[in-house]
């Protein structure tokens, strides 16, 4: 992902890939929304209605669920279709509903989706039930609050959950901070959150953030897809790990400003993914357990992204990229890395730099590593 990283540094939880447009949903209805005892239970069966039609493969009975002019939102369904109905299978159960509540024309629904509960939209059209998200005009503008001296920028739509968001932001930058690699930091750490896929702009259905790099006007680390507890009181764990991640990228980049486009891919994201905890143990053991272990040149290179690669692929990479800076600060110590990243500010060669800061040559290396984590994982 070398193009990619070029521009900015993304966290990938899953990889997907587009699916073919769909047609135009009917106009919206007139009639005004009522929130009533059985919303929760109507939400949960539109869910359980499109978990039915992705196991079924059934495109257009998914293609109902949703409110198809909302482009942004359309293209990221879509995806997700592909991935479950051709490689990742569907869920039995529908996502949890935790709890609803009226904005604006909206129903905003707590819906369960792996890492926590997500804000998500949806209104009636025609009778039925859809999935959508407001538009941006419908979003209350941007918004930017600073608190504990961290630099919050946000959508007014989530002004009832911003002091929630920032305490676990702060969380997240408490750890960032205390593995910062250089003495002190060039620009201040800042979070932004996009609530919907529209304002995210052209971003991968699968990435859940992204840290730009060497740029001091723009500090920001943005998140956008985040999670809450069941009752929106705090930021799920897996959010703050999330935003850990994307901080750390940051890390890196006031150690030496760009340095991640010069380092092999997983010295650039597999130090974030380590420190931060972004892979579950699980996920972890099924990945160096029962997968292909990719070569040191493919590893380096990162997964390249084309239509016909397989789309579990570049998940992967994160847990085979996690564990070898596991292995590098288990068996030459946490200074390994930054001398590491030393090393690549002056050259980008493997083969010296390796021997020069490790005193192990790439294969070595390798080598090491791979005896070290099917001991450790398998």
């Amino acid at each position: 992902m070398r193009a990619v990283l070029a521009l900015f540094l993304t966290f990938i939880a899953v990889v997907a890939c587009n699916a073919p447009p769909a047609t135009p949903s009917p106009p919206p209805s007139e009639a005004p929304l009522q929130i009533t005892e059985s919303t929760r239970g109507e939400i949960a069966a539109l869910l359980q209605q499109r978990t039915d039609a992705l196991v079924r493969k059934d495109l257009a009975g998914y293609q109902k669920t949703f409110e198809l002019t909302r482009l942004a939102l359309r293209r990221c369904l879509m995806d997700s279709f592909d991935i479950a109905s051709r490689l990742l299978g569907a869920p039995s159960a529908a996502p949890d509903v935790s709890k609803v509540e009226k904005y604006g024309e909206y129903v905003r629904a707590y819906v369960n989706d792996n890492f926590g509960y997500r804000r998500s939209y949806f209104r009636k059209i025609e009778g039925r039930w859809i999935q959508t998200e407001p538009r941006d005009d419908e979003l209350g503008g941007e918004k930017t609050k600073t608190v504990d001296g961290l630099q919050i920028a946000y959508w007014g739509i989530d002004d009832d959950v911003i002091d929630v968001m920032a305490k676990s932001a702060i969380q997240a930058r408490t750890s960032v901070l205390q593995n910062l690699l250089s003495a002190e930091s060039r620009t201040p750490f800042a979070v932004r959150f996009y609530p919907t896929r529209a304002v995210a702009g052209v971003v991968n259905c699968a990435v859940v953030g992204s840290a730009l790099i060497n740029n001091p006007t723009d500090p920001f680390v943005r998140l956008y897809r985040y999670w809450f507890n069941s009752t929106g009181t705090e930021l799920s764990p897996e959010t703050v790990t999330f935003i850990q991640h994307e901080g750390l990228h940051w890390a890196q980049d006031q150690y030496i400003p760009a340095i991640s486009v010069r380092l092999p891919w997983f010295l650039a994201e597999g130090w974030p993914d380590y420190i931060g905890q972004s892979r579950s143990l699980p996920t972890m053991k099924n990945v160096l357990c029962n997968t292909p272990t990719p070569t040191f040149k493919q590893l380096s290179d990162g997964v390249l992204l084309t239509p016909e690669t397989p789309q579990e692929l570049q998940g992967q990479y994160y847990s085979f990229a996690n564990t070898m800076v596991e292995y590098l600060y288990a068996q030459f110590g946490k200074d390994a890395y930054p001398r590491l990243l030393t090393a690549y500010k002056d050259g980008v060669n493997a083969d010296v730099n390796f021997p020069k800061v490790l005193g192990v040559t790439p294969t070595q290396f390798y080598d090491g590593w791979l005896a070290f984590a099917k001991k450790k994982y398998c």
